[in-house]
């Protein structure tokens, strides 16, 4: 091989090299991107799940309470429809008593 033909392929290896060289910086940065953008994903999905099981504890506390207001609010239309059958009766027996001492 002659000199030439030796300088051509040094010259050729040199940039074969470099090329690596630059594909290895770039892979390498690429990584950190993508380690930093998987990172910035886990942060903000971390926040969506805290914010989704507030909001979980939340609809349960409501749905408790709504049970609760349901099931007092039955108690008490129960005890109100006794209440109005009761004055009812009363008002009946006083009407029948009225009548019988006006006979």
């Amino acid at each position: 091989m002659d000199c030439h033909n030796e300088g051509a392929v040094t010259s050729i290896e040199k940039l074969i090299i470099d090329l690596k060289e630059s594909l290895e910086r770039e892979l390498t940065s690429l990584r950190q991107e993508m380690r930093d953008g998987f990172s910035g994903l886990t942060s903000r999905l971390d926040t969506q799940s805290a914010r989704l099981d507030r909001h979980a504890g939340l609809w349960q506390v409501g749905s408790r309470w709504s049970s609760r207001m349901d099931t007092w609010a039955e108690k008490v239309d129960s005890a109100l429809d006794m209440k109005d059958r009761e004055i009812a009766d009363l008002r009946e027996r006083i009407k029948r008593l009225e009548n019988n001492a006006s006979h």
